[in-house]
Protein backbone atom coordinates (compact mmCIF):
# COMPACT_ATOMS: atom_id res chain seq x y z
CA UNK A 1 0.00 0.00 0.00
CA UNK A 2 1.39 3.34 -1.00
CA UNK A 3 1.76 5.99 1.57
CA UNK A 4 1.18 9.83 0.27
CA UNK A 5 4.41 11.82 1.14
CA UNK A 6 3.17 15.34 2.95
CA UNK A 7 4.42 18.66 0.52
CA UNK A 8 7.11 20.48 1.06
CA UNK A 9 7.00 23.35 2.95
CA UNK A 10 9.31 26.67 2.83
CA UNK A 11 11.55 26.81 6.20
CA UNK A 12 13.86 29.33 6.99
CA UNK A 13 17.09 28.57 8.95
CA UNK A 14 17.33 29.81 12.01
CA UNK A 15 20.93 30.06 11.32
CA UNK A 16 21.77 32.07 8.42
CA UNK A 17 18.18 32.81 7.55
CA UNK A 18 18.03 31.26 4.31
CA UNK A 19 14.88 29.51 2.98
CA UNK A 20 14.35 26.28 1.96
CA UNK A 21 11.85 23.50 1.32
CA UNK A 22 11.61 20.39 3.41
CA UNK A 23 8.67 17.76 4.23
CA UNK A 24 7.31 17.58 8.09
CA UNK A 25 8.88 15.08 9.77
CA UNK A 26 7.09 11.87 10.04
CA UNK A 27 5.57 10.46 13.00
CA UNK A 28 5.12 7.03 14.01
CA UNK A 29 1.30 6.29 14.89
CA UNK A 30 0.32 3.06 14.43
CA UNK A 31 -0.24 1.24 18.01
CA UNK A 32 3.05 -0.47 17.97
CA UNK A 33 5.41 -1.45 21.15
CA UNK A 34 8.91 -0.04 20.98
CA UNK A 35 12.40 -1.45 21.35
CA UNK A 36 13.78 -1.81 24.90
CA UNK A 37 16.18 0.86 24.14
CA UNK A 38 13.09 3.33 23.04
CA UNK A 39 13.35 2.75 19.53
CA UNK A 40 10.15 2.69 17.75
CA UNK A 41 9.50 -1.34 17.06
CA UNK A 42 10.09 -1.63 12.97
CA UNK A 43 10.81 1.95 12.53
CA UNK A 44 12.09 2.32 8.93
CA UNK A 45 15.69 3.65 8.10
CA UNK A 46 14.69 6.35 6.37
CA UNK A 47 11.82 7.49 9.39
CA UNK A 48 15.00 7.72 11.86
CA UNK A 49 17.21 9.45 9.31
CA UNK A 50 15.23 11.34 7.28
CA UNK A 51 13.43 13.40 10.07
CA UNK A 52 16.34 15.21 10.58
CA UNK A 53 16.33 17.99 8.16
CA UNK A 54 19.49 19.68 6.73
CA UNK A 55 19.78 23.81 5.13
CA UNK A 56 21.27 23.08 2.30
CA UNK A 57 23.31 26.78 2.62
CA UNK A 58 25.06 26.42 5.93
CA UNK A 59 24.68 22.65 7.04
CA UNK A 60 22.21 23.56 9.89
CA UNK A 61 21.01 19.97 11.21
CA UNK A 62 17.87 19.72 13.28
CA UNK A 63 13.84 18.51 12.99
CA UNK A 64 12.96 22.11 12.68
CA UNK A 65 15.36 24.17 11.53
CA UNK A 66 13.42 27.50 11.96
CA UNK A 67 14.43 27.26 15.61
CA UNK A 68 18.02 26.34 16.58
CA UNK A 69 19.97 27.09 20.12
CA UNK A 70 22.10 30.01 20.76
CA UNK A 71 25.62 27.81 20.35
CA UNK A 72 24.02 26.26 16.94
CA UNK A 73 26.34 29.22 14.93
CA UNK A 74 29.23 28.46 16.37
CA UNK A 75 28.82 24.39 15.93
CA UNK A 76 27.89 24.57 12.51
CA UNK A 77 30.69 27.04 11.62
CA UNK A 78 33.48 24.48 13.22
CA UNK A 79 35.88 22.20 11.12
CA UNK A 80 34.47 19.06 13.06
CA UNK A 81 30.93 20.15 12.09
CA UNK A 82 31.88 20.71 8.25
CA UNK A 83 34.59 17.49 8.31
CA UNK A 84 30.99 15.56 8.77
CA UNK A 85 28.83 17.59 5.89
CA UNK A 86 29.57 14.80 2.90
CA UNK A 87 28.82 11.47 2.29
CA UNK A 88 26.98 9.78 -0.56
CA UNK A 89 24.22 7.05 0.43
CA UNK A 90 23.30 5.86 3.92
CA UNK A 91 26.51 7.78 4.92
CA UNK A 92 24.48 10.69 4.56
CA UNK A 93 22.24 9.84 7.82
CA UNK A 94 25.42 8.57 10.09
CA UNK A 95 26.76 12.18 9.13
CA UNK A 96 23.23 14.12 10.10
CA UNK A 97 22.99 11.69 13.66
CA UNK A 98 26.47 12.36 14.41
CA UNK A 99 26.11 16.16 13.73
CA UNK A 100 23.15 16.15 15.83
CA UNK A 101 25.40 14.94 18.72
CA UNK A 102 27.17 17.54 18.35
CA UNK A 103 24.39 20.35 18.31
CA UNK A 104 23.16 18.80 21.37
CA UNK A 105 26.17 18.62 23.45
CA UNK A 106 26.89 22.53 22.56
CA UNK A 107 23.16 23.10 24.29
CA UNK A 108 23.97 21.47 27.62
CA UNK A 109 20.95 19.83 27.56
CA UNK A 110 21.51 15.92 28.80
CA UNK A 111 18.23 14.65 28.20
CA UNK A 112 18.63 16.05 24.49
CA UNK A 113 22.47 14.74 24.36
CA UNK A 114 20.92 11.11 25.38
CA UNK A 115 18.40 11.08 22.70
CA UNK A 116 21.02 12.59 19.94
CA UNK A 117 23.00 9.23 20.89
CA UNK A 118 20.64 6.97 20.82
CA UNK A 119 19.91 8.29 17.45
CA UNK A 120 23.13 7.85 16.39
CA UNK A 121 23.84 4.54 18.14
CA UNK A 122 20.50 3.33 16.04
CA UNK A 123 21.36 4.38 12.56
CA UNK A 124 24.80 3.59 12.98
CA UNK A 125 23.73 -0.03 13.88
CA UNK A 126 21.58 0.34 10.62
CA UNK A 127 24.53 0.75 8.47
CA UNK A 128 25.99 -2.08 10.34
CA UNK A 129 28.04 -0.03 11.81
CA UNK A 130 28.28 -2.39 15.38
CA UNK A 131 31.34 -0.61 16.77
CA UNK A 132 30.85 3.10 16.81
CA UNK A 133 27.00 2.03 17.83
CA UNK A 134 27.86 0.38 20.85
CA UNK A 135 29.80 3.70 21.20
CA UNK A 136 26.59 6.10 21.23
CA UNK A 137 24.86 3.43 23.48
CA UNK A 138 28.08 3.60 26.25
CA UNK A 139 27.77 7.31 25.80
CA UNK A 140 23.85 7.75 26.29
CA UNK A 141 24.35 5.31 29.32
CA UNK A 142 26.90 7.52 31.07
CA UNK A 143 24.33 10.30 30.78
CA UNK A 144 21.76 8.58 31.90
CA UNK A 145 23.57 7.12 34.97
CA UNK A 146 24.82 11.01 36.22
CA UNK A 147 20.64 12.15 35.59
CA UNK A 148 19.02 11.39 38.95
CA UNK A 149 15.76 9.15 38.35
CA UNK A 150 12.80 11.03 38.13
CA UNK A 151 10.09 10.99 40.74
CA UNK A 152 8.30 8.93 38.64
CA UNK A 153 10.03 6.33 36.11
CA UNK A 154 7.68 6.27 33.59
CA UNK A 155 6.35 8.38 30.47
CA UNK A 156 3.60 10.70 31.12
CA UNK A 157 2.64 9.05 34.22
CA UNK A 158 1.09 6.01 32.57
CA UNK A 159 0.66 3.33 35.36
CA UNK A 160 1.16 0.87 32.43
CA UNK A 161 4.50 1.91 32.00
CA UNK A 162 5.60 2.62 35.30
CA UNK A 163 9.25 1.82 35.99
CA UNK A 164 10.08 2.22 32.36
CA UNK A 165 12.64 4.71 32.01
CA UNK A 166 14.26 2.47 34.33
CA UNK A 167 14.26 0.23 32.25
CA UNK A 168 15.51 1.73 29.11
CA UNK A 169 18.97 2.76 31.24
CA UNK A 170 19.47 -1.33 31.96
CA UNK A 171 18.54 -2.26 28.45
CA UNK A 172 21.10 1.06 26.97
CA UNK A 173 23.83 -0.54 29.43
CA UNK A 174 22.85 -3.97 27.93
CA UNK A 175 23.16 -3.02 24.40
CA UNK A 176 26.59 -1.02 25.25
CA UNK A 177 27.76 -4.62 27.26
CA UNK A 178 28.17 -3.02 30.45
CA UNK A 179 26.16 -6.05 32.13
CA UNK A 180 27.40 -5.79 35.43
CA UNK A 181 26.18 -2.02 35.88
CA UNK A 182 22.83 -3.05 34.10
CA UNK A 183 22.19 -5.76 36.66
CA UNK A 184 22.71 -3.07 39.23
CA UNK A 185 20.38 -0.64 37.59
CA UNK A 186 17.78 -3.82 37.36
CA UNK A 187 18.10 -3.33 41.45
CA UNK A 188 17.77 0.20 41.61
CA UNK A 189 14.29 0.03 39.20
CA UNK A 190 12.80 -2.83 41.57
CA UNK A 191 13.58 -0.55 44.77
CA UNK A 192 10.67 1.95 42.93
CA UNK A 193 6.83 -0.12 42.59
CA UNK A 194 7.44 -1.02 38.80
CA UNK A 195 3.69 -1.96 36.61
CA UNK A 196 3.51 -5.85 35.92
CA UNK A 197 4.48 -4.81 32.36
CA UNK A 198 7.89 -3.21 33.61
CA UNK A 199 8.55 -6.14 36.14
CA UNK A 200 8.09 -8.59 33.21
CA UNK A 201 10.94 -7.15 31.30
CA UNK A 202 12.78 -6.60 33.69
CA UNK A 203 12.95 -10.51 34.03
CA UNK A 204 13.24 -10.80 30.45
CA UNK A 205 16.57 -8.17 31.06
CA UNK A 206 17.93 -10.49 33.51
CA UNK A 207 18.27 -13.71 31.53
CA UNK A 208 19.34 -11.71 28.66
CA UNK A 209 22.25 -10.09 30.12
CA UNK A 210 23.19 -13.65 31.76
CA UNK A 211 23.92 -14.90 28.40
CA UNK A 212 25.91 -12.14 27.21
CA UNK A 213 23.34 -10.87 24.84
CA UNK A 214 24.07 -6.99 23.32
CA UNK A 215 21.38 -7.36 20.87
CA UNK A 216 18.24 -5.14 20.11
CA UNK A 217 15.20 -7.25 22.07
CA UNK A 218 11.72 -5.26 21.47
CA UNK A 219 9.16 -5.11 24.26
CA UNK A 220 6.97 -7.57 22.48
CA UNK A 221 9.49 -10.21 22.63
CA UNK A 222 10.16 -9.62 26.31
CA UNK A 223 6.37 -9.90 27.11
CA UNK A 224 6.33 -13.30 24.93
CA UNK A 225 3.92 -11.27 22.33
CA UNK A 226 4.99 -12.56 18.76
CA UNK A 227 5.28 -9.70 16.15
CA UNK A 228 2.07 -8.30 14.70
CA UNK A 229 2.22 -9.24 10.99
CA UNK A 230 -0.75 -8.91 8.42
CA UNK A 231 -3.90 -7.23 9.34
CA UNK A 232 -4.18 -5.58 12.47
CA UNK A 233 -8.03 -5.28 12.68
CA UNK A 234 -9.56 -7.08 15.81
CA UNK A 235 -10.61 -10.17 15.52
CA UNK A 236 -14.07 -10.08 16.78
CA UNK A 237 -15.97 -8.67 13.68
CA UNK A 238 -17.98 -6.24 15.57
CA UNK A 239 -15.78 -4.76 17.67
CA UNK A 240 -13.29 -4.24 14.12
CA UNK A 241 -16.64 -3.04 12.55
CA UNK A 242 -17.17 -0.12 14.98
CA UNK A 243 -13.80 0.88 14.79
CA UNK A 244 -13.61 0.68 10.75
CA UNK A 245 -16.90 2.94 10.61
CA UNK A 246 -17.22 4.63 14.27
CA UNK A 247 -13.89 4.56 15.78
CA UNK A 248 -13.98 8.35 15.66
CA UNK A 249 -16.64 7.94 18.98
CA UNK A 250 -14.31 6.31 20.93
CA UNK A 251 -12.95 7.46 23.98
CA UNK A 252 -8.99 6.57 24.51
CA UNK A 253 -9.85 4.00 26.93
CA UNK A 254 -11.86 2.31 24.59
CA UNK A 255 -9.57 2.23 21.82
CA UNK A 256 -6.73 1.40 23.65
CA UNK A 257 -8.30 -1.65 25.07
CA UNK A 258 -9.41 -2.37 21.61
CA UNK A 259 -5.90 -3.19 20.29
CA UNK A 260 -4.74 -4.53 23.38
CA UNK A 261 -2.87 -8.35 23.70
CA UNK A 262 -2.46 -10.96 26.09
CA UNK A 263 0.82 -12.07 27.67
CA UNK A 264 1.13 -15.34 29.10
CA UNK A 265 2.02 -15.59 32.83
CA UNK A 266 2.42 -18.34 35.65
CA UNK A 267 -1.19 -17.82 36.44
CA UNK A 268 -2.62 -17.96 32.82
CA UNK A 269 -2.74 -15.25 30.16
CA UNK A 270 -3.09 -11.95 31.37
CA UNK A 271 -3.87 -8.28 29.53
CA UNK A 272 -0.84 -6.39 29.41
CA UNK A 273 -2.01 -3.49 30.78
CA UNK A 274 -2.58 -2.46 34.63
CA UNK A 275 -4.78 0.46 33.69
CA UNK A 276 -8.00 -0.02 36.18
CA UNK A 277 -10.34 1.57 33.28
CA UNK A 278 -8.94 -0.60 30.79
CA UNK A 279 -9.22 -3.56 32.46
CA UNK A 280 -12.88 -3.17 33.45
CA UNK A 281 -14.06 -2.61 29.82
CA UNK A 282 -12.44 -5.95 28.75
CA UNK A 283 -13.73 -8.12 31.96
CA UNK A 284 -16.15 -9.83 29.70
CA UNK A 285 -13.21 -9.80 26.76
CA UNK A 286 -12.98 -8.17 23.77
CA UNK A 287 -16.19 -9.48 22.61
CA UNK A 288 -17.77 -7.98 25.77
CA UNK A 289 -15.89 -4.57 24.70
CA UNK A 290 -17.82 -5.02 21.45
CA UNK A 291 -21.51 -5.29 23.04
CA UNK A 292 -20.42 -2.50 25.34
CA UNK A 293 -19.41 -0.45 22.10
CA UNK A 294 -22.40 -1.17 20.25
CA UNK A 295 -24.99 0.00 23.42
CA UNK A 296 -22.85 2.94 24.08
CA UNK A 297 -22.76 4.27 20.27
CA UNK A 298 -26.19 3.68 19.33
CA UNK A 299 -27.94 5.30 22.81
CA UNK A 300 -25.49 8.57 22.10
CA UNK A 301 -25.46 8.75 18.35
CA UNK A 302 -28.46 6.69 16.62
CA UNK A 303 -28.68 9.58 14.25
CA UNK A 304 -25.14 8.48 12.97
CA UNK A 305 -24.44 5.03 13.71
CA UNK A 306 -26.44 2.33 11.85
CA UNK A 307 -25.20 -1.30 13.17
CA UNK A 308 -26.20 -3.25 10.00
CA UNK A 309 -27.16 -6.56 10.47
CA UNK A 310 -28.75 -9.80 7.80
CA UNK A 311 -32.67 -9.10 8.53
CA UNK A 312 -32.45 -13.01 8.15
CA UNK A 313 -29.53 -14.61 9.34
CA UNK A 314 -28.82 -11.61 11.86
CA UNK A 315 -25.42 -11.80 11.11
CA UNK A 316 -22.72 -8.65 10.93
CA UNK A 317 -23.06 -7.36 7.19
CA UNK A 318 -19.84 -6.02 6.18
CA UNK A 319 -20.44 -2.26 5.88
CA UNK A 320 -22.75 -0.01 7.20
CA UNK A 321 -24.58 0.35 3.49
CA UNK A 322 -24.13 -2.95 2.33
CA UNK A 323 -27.50 -4.68 1.28
CA UNK A 324 -26.07 -8.18 0.99
CA UNK A 325 -24.93 -10.97 3.67
CA UNK A 326 -22.17 -12.12 3.71
CA UNK A 327 -23.04 -15.56 5.15
CA UNK A 328 -26.21 -16.24 3.51
CA UNK A 329 -27.35 -15.96 0.39
CA UNK A 330 -30.22 -13.02 1.71
CA UNK A 331 -30.31 -9.77 -0.18
CA UNK A 332 -32.26 -6.89 1.06
CA UNK A 333 -32.12 -4.47 -1.56
CA UNK A 334 -34.73 -2.51 -2.83
CA UNK A 335 -36.27 -3.88 -6.13
CA UNK A 336 -35.29 -2.02 -9.28
CA UNK A 337 -38.40 -0.85 -11.12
Amino acid sequence: MSSHLPTKQPVTCAVCANESKHRPPRHITRRELPELDGRPEGQAFSNLSLNLHVCPTCGYCAEDLSTAHPSADDVVRSEAYRALSNGLGRAIAVRRALRRVMLADATADRDDAVSARLLAAWVLELCEKAKPARQYFSEAADLMLATPPPAHWEPSGDVDWKGWRGLQRVDVLRRANRHGEALREVARVREVRTSALVERLLTFEEAAIAQGDTESRTVREGLGIGPRTGNQEPKDPLLAYLLGYYGQHLTDMERRAAFLETYDTDAGPRWATDHPQVLALLAEGKEGLARHLERRLLAEHPDTVVINRCPKCGVLARTPSARQCRACPHTWREPSH
